[in-house]
Parts: structure tokens; C-alpha cells; sequence
């Protein structure tokens, strides 16, 4: 087995697993509700982006198929399916972005449920807000730099993977013709997903600056969190409510 498709069977791994510690602590929910406010979050700080036509679909593609709360389960079953063929039927550039995806969604769950679990500890009863002020303030308890600065490294990562998978030749065709047979094999969910990212980065005129605004923008918010001065930087975005079961 290659070291990509090894990479790729961990970080599935990793992702089941938080998910299964969320469920068994009742804070799935919790943690879901946060990635729809950490959704909106996203749209508002990289607005100029969303609103262009060109670099819409690849942001959505991040901001939905990366940080969103959508249920990959499908998805990710088909993947456990098909590991062990999967060099057979995606070239190395193609396995290299889906490995960076899953890599990037498996540490930004993991980063999800330390903030649910600081938002939990934070609140004085069931009902738990999601805003501005208790976002930052779970999101510094958690003492992470490091792992946030990963992420955001991995998500830069994932862009230049999907670049260089992009340039392939033959790849987008080759996607589009795999379309049946992958309905057929029941990877139609997995085959989605991949289509979708190269779609997204296949409109866009320059990869590398809209990379760079993305990470630019993300590293500074990072930045003045934890430096925690001049007041607070996140973008004002509507409130979450969220009522834990007892």
C-alpha cells in the first residue's frame, strides 16, 4: 500500500473517531451547530472572493466540503471501499488532494470539538450561545497555536495539491467520463466530491493569489486572536443558539 493511500486510510480514521468521542460526550450537536456559525464566519471574511464568480465555487468548495457540518459518512465509506484499489483508478496528483482534504478535515474536527468542549465549560446552563465573544473565547482556552497554524498550512496544501492535480492533463475529462461507472460501483459520493474540487479550482485565472488572499487573511485573524489586542476580529455574523441535552 502507498504511503498516500496509508495517509489517506489515518486521517479517515482520525475523523471517525472524534466523531465517535462527540456522540458518546452529546456534543455532536454542539459541535455541528459550531461549524455552521464557523461557515458563515468563513463567507464573511473572505466576501470579496464569494462575490466573484470565479473564485466563488473553489471558496464554497473549502468553506462546505473542509469546515462545514455536512455528514461525510457516505463519502468516506466509499473511500474505506475502495482503498486498497484506489491507485488503480486516481493518479497521484488526484490521491495527493484528496489525502490533503482529509488530512485538513481530520485536524479541523479535532479543533471543533476542543472549542465545543471550552463552550460547554463556558456556559452557565444547557442553552449555549455561539457568537463573536464566545467563539474567541473557547477558541484561545484551547491553547493551540500550533495546531492552528497547521491547519491553516494544510489549507494552502490542499490548494496547491488541487492546482497541480488540475493541470494533469486529462484529468477533468477523466472525472467526467468516470461519472457512470462510479455511480454503478457505489462511489458516487466520493466521485462528487473530487469532481467538485477540481471544477471549483479549474475557473479559477489564478490559483496561487487567490491561495494567497485566502491563508493571508486567515493567518492575520489567527494572529490577533491570540494576540488579543485591539479588540475583537472576528466579523459580526448571526448568533448560534444550541440547547445541550441533558
Amino acid at each position: 500500500m502507498s504511503d498516500l493511500i496509508s495517509q489517506i486510510s489515518r486521517h479517515l480514521r482520525t475523523v471517525a473517531e472524534v466523531q465517535h468521542i462527540a456522540l458518546k460526550t452529546g456534543l455532536l450537536p454542539l459541535v455541528q451547530s459550531l461549524q455552521k456559525w464557523q461557515t458563515l464566519r468563513m463567507q464573511a471574511t473572505h466576501q470579496a472572493l464569494l462575490n466573484d464568480p470565479h473564485h466563488a465555487p473553489a471558496l464554497r468548495f473549502f468553506v462546505e466540503q473542509i469546515y462545514g457540518p455536512q455528514n461525510f459518512g457516505q463519502r468516506d465509506a466509499d473511500i474505506v471501499r475502495v482503498v486498497p484499489k484506489m491507485h488503480k483508478y486516481m493518479p497521484d496528483k488526484a490521491l495527493s488532494s484528496l489525502a490533503s482534504a482529509l488530512r485538513l478535515q481530520a485536524l479541523s474536527f479535532e479543533l471543533d470539538y476542543a472549542v465545543a468542549v471550552k463552550l460547554k465549560e463556558q456556559a452557565t446552563s444547557r442553552l449555549i450561545l455561539i457568537d463573536r465573544q464566545s467563539y474567541a473565547q473557547a477558541y484561545l482556552a484551547g491553547e493551540n497555536l500550533p495546531l492552528r497554524q497547521e491547519q491553516i498550512a494544510l489549507l494552502n496544501t490542499l490548494g496547491v495539491n488541487l492546482r497541480d492535480a488540475v493541470a494533469v492533463k486529462g484529468v477533468t475529462m477523466m472525472l467526467a467520463l468516470s461519472k457512470h461507472p462510479a455511480k454503478v460501483k457505489g462511489l458516487h459520493t466520493l466521485h462528487q466530491f473530487l469532481q467538485s474540487g477540481f471544477k471549483a479550482f479549474k475557473k479559477i485565472p489564478n490559483s496561487e493569489l487567490f491561495m494567497q488572499d485566502i491563508v493571508t487573511r486567515e493567518q492575520c485573524l489567527m494572529s490577533l486572536l491570540f494576540a488579543q489586542r485591539g479588540g475583537n476580529p472576528l466579523p459580526y455574523v448571526p448568533n448560534t443558539e444550541i440547547t445541550l441535552e441533558t
